[in-house]
């Protein structure tokens, strides 16, 4: 297997797999002769499984709040699939009534989101997107004024992904519990980052993601407050009807052990060191630095940067040539590059929201090994500069 050395700073993009993770995995494969079984099966190797997820499952919601029932969790294969499930679910009992929802979510939400935009238009309903400040907090204030009587949905973004800006949660589910209105949060970014407790949250609908807290990729949760019914794509019998097809047992196992291992107090106290200080230190050597985010509130690991005069890609392209992994602020697709919606929707122009990069760390790097990233970056930023000032002058 190709093993890949550097430095990685691209946490938010997918957390390195935690210690208590491999732990929890090589015994149940060894004790289990290799045998994967499928958790619905009554015999013996099927009853392990069930029982290993059901522990999974209590694992992951004690990271939630101390009261929450496990049955109102549920698994799913990522992210997206439970944030385009709680859409649906809300919006489709609608729909099924022929009426016309109104959706209501922000400029800044994550891709799988703005995929609903369309799928929910084309169906007859109507979508207002919340702008957000200039330094990326969605604007609560407005969200009143945006409500209508056929609105069905709000949706929120709790932590962005790209900035690390925290929205003002509680505002929001304040709001939407005075209107009747559900509240959806995409909490990927948020756990593990932030105290969650679901109980004083305020939302219907909340997603997870499991290896973003250092779990394995593939596994992914949604909890539903009571009386909430799933609109399932995948229909079975699986996790109480709600979501059909065979759980994916070691990506659970795997989220548990991440899960129970998650200290966001002390993890942000840490990182947010060694943040601030990498912020302090590119500012102060690199003229010409820009944070987007910056003067909001953040979790800890996030740090979003231009450059003047440098673009994104090429930068993260250089950098990974020398060792360093990190995220360009443009997202791309099928070979095509595409500017940033959550830049954009900040205020920068096309060129800065292609030109950003994404800096995410986790909470095992020592600094000597930031500062040899700060002076390769600084090294980089020097030469592309230097660079394009050549080319100017034919």
């Amino acid at each position: 297997m190709l093993v890949r050395s550097g430095i990685y700073l691209d946490s938010n993009a997918g957390a390195p797999l935690r210690l208590e993770v491999t732990e929890a995995l090589l015994p149940f494969l060894k004790g289990n002769g290799g045998i994967i079984a499928n958790p619905s099966s009554i015999h013996s190797h099927g009853r392990i499984a069930k029982r290993a997820m059901a522990e999974a499952r209590e694992q992951i919601v004690r990271s939630l709040g101390e009261r929450i029932d496990p049955e109102q969790f549920l698994f799913t294969s990522s992210g997206t699939e439970a944030n385009q499930l709680s859409v649906r679910s809300v919006l489709e009992s609608h729909l099924i009534l022929h009426k016309k929802p109104h959706w209501i979510t922000t400029a800044v939400e994550h891709d799988s989101n703005r995929q609903m935009v369309s799928w929910l238009e084309q169906h007859g309903g109507s979508v207002t997107l919340l702008p957000v400040s200039p330094e990326g907090i969605p604007q609560v204030e407005n969200l009143a004024s945006l409500m209508r009587p056929e609105t069905a949905l709000v949706s929120v973004l709790w932590v962005n992904n790209e900035t690390g800006v925290i929205t003002p949660i509680q505002k929001f589910s304040e709001l939407t519990q005075l209107k009747g209105i559900p509240l959806h949060v995409d909490a990927a970014q948020a756990w593990g980052k932030l105290p969650i407790d679901l109980e004083t949250l305020g939302a219907q609908w909340v997603t997870f993601s499991g290896h973003k807290i250092g779990g394995i990729a593939g596994t992914g949760g949604l909890w539903l407050a009571p009386g909430q019914v799933t609109s399932a794509v995948l229909l079975g019998k699986q996790e109480k009807g709600r979501r059909g097809g065979t759980e994916n047992l070691l990506g659970i196992i795997a989220c548990g052990a991440a899960a129970r291992s998650l200290e966001p107090l002390s993890w942000s106290v840490r990182v947010a060191r060694l943040r601030d200080r990498l912020e302090k230190v590119i500012c102060e050597r690199i003229p010409g630095t820009e944070v987007n985010g910056q003067g909001a509130d953040r979790i800890a690991n996030t740090l979003n940067l231009n450059f003047e005069g440098v673009e994104g890609d090429g930068l993260v392209m250089a950098l990974d040539l020398a060792g360093y992994s990190v995220s360009s602020g443009s997202a791309c697709s099928s070979g095509v590059l595409e500017p940033s919606h959550v830049l954009l929707a900040m205020g920068r122009t096309r060129m800065q929201s292609m030109a950003a990069i994404r800096v995410s760390l986790t909470d095992e790097l020592a600094w000597e090994l930031l500062e040899g990233f700060v002076i390769t970056l600084e090294k980089v930023v020097s030469r592309v500069r230097g660079s394009n000032r050549s080319r100017s002058d034919f």
